[in-house]
């Protein structure tokens, strides 16, 4: 069941809203990323890649996700986590 709300008077659905502009017209796409550390100590930390559903506001270009627990304790913690998709840098052994 939809929980009904009111945002600035636009939106009629709970999450239907964009977050940044209010405006309801917003579409999800499918997507991959490989989220990086920052900084030049980053290139010694495993970039982690993400497959997340976006939901993105067509008129202001916010976007929002979530990142799966295994991939969010990578980021956590800086070192590789068992089952979570990650680079340690190198070149592919084939």
């Amino acid at each position: 069941m939809e929980k009904r709300i009111q945002a600035r008077g636009r939106c009629a659905v709970e999450n239907s809203c964009c977050a940044s502009c209010q405006s309801e017209n917003q579409k999800t796409f499918t997507s991959e990323m490989a989220v990086h550390f920052p900084g030049i100590e980053g290139l010694n930390k495993p970039i982690v890649w993400i497959y997340p559903r976006i939901s993105v506001c067509l008129d202001c270009g916010m976007a929002q996700f979530m990142i799966p627990y295994k991939e969010l304790e990578v980021l956590q913690t800086g070192s590789p986590v068992e089952g979570a998709p990650v680079w340690l840098g190198g070149t592919p052994e084939y």
